[in-house]
């Protein structure tokens, strides 16, 4: 959901969506190749490599 975005607005983005997240309970469902982000933000990852 970041991609091609610049850092600054990749935060934003990324603060945006955890507010929403934090105040509904929402789940949330984030794919991508960096697992940077996915490591830091998510309760669990799962690596589609690890699954064969």
């Amino acid at each position: 959901m970041t991609a091609m975005l610049d850092a600054s607005t990749a935060a934003a983005l990324v603060a945006a969506v955890e507010s929403y997240r934090a105040s509904t309970g929402a789940a949330l469902l984030a794919v991508g190749r960096d697992r940077t982000l996915p490591e830091r933000w998510c309760d669990r990852t799962v690596h589609w490599d690890g699954l064969t």
